[in-house]
């Protein structure tokens, strides 16, 4: 037995050439098998098409330089910053050679 259930995401694009902003709404199709296997099927105006962070093509420049984000994260929203205190973290960095 299949299940089988929709939602809408809202995107967020950025054309990185002319700086060209748009947003779209997708329809999400996401079909179960049940065995823990899922597949997602993206809709754009009931036609699928590809996920929304690949092969954007930005409507005023044509380029495809283009930036994508769910539209719950703002374009320039960083995570917020670590005080330092964080011992196991600058640990974990300096073993993995990152600091």
């Amino acid at each position: 037995m299949q299940d089988a259930w929709s939602s809408r995401e809202a995107w967020v694009y950025e054309c990185l050439c002319c700086e060209t902003t748009w947003d779209e709404v997708l329809e999400v199709r996401h079909f179960g098998d049940g065995h823990g296997n899922e597949a997602v099927i993206y809709e754009r105006n009931g036609q699928p098409c590809t996920t929304p962070w690949t092969d954007c093509l930005c409507p005023k420049c044509q380029s495809r330089n283009v930036k994508a984000w769910a539209a719950s994260r703002k374009a320039n929203e960083l995570p917020p910053a670590r005080d330092g205190n964080d011992v196991a973290m600058v640990f974990h960095l300096r073993r993995i050679h990152a600091w």
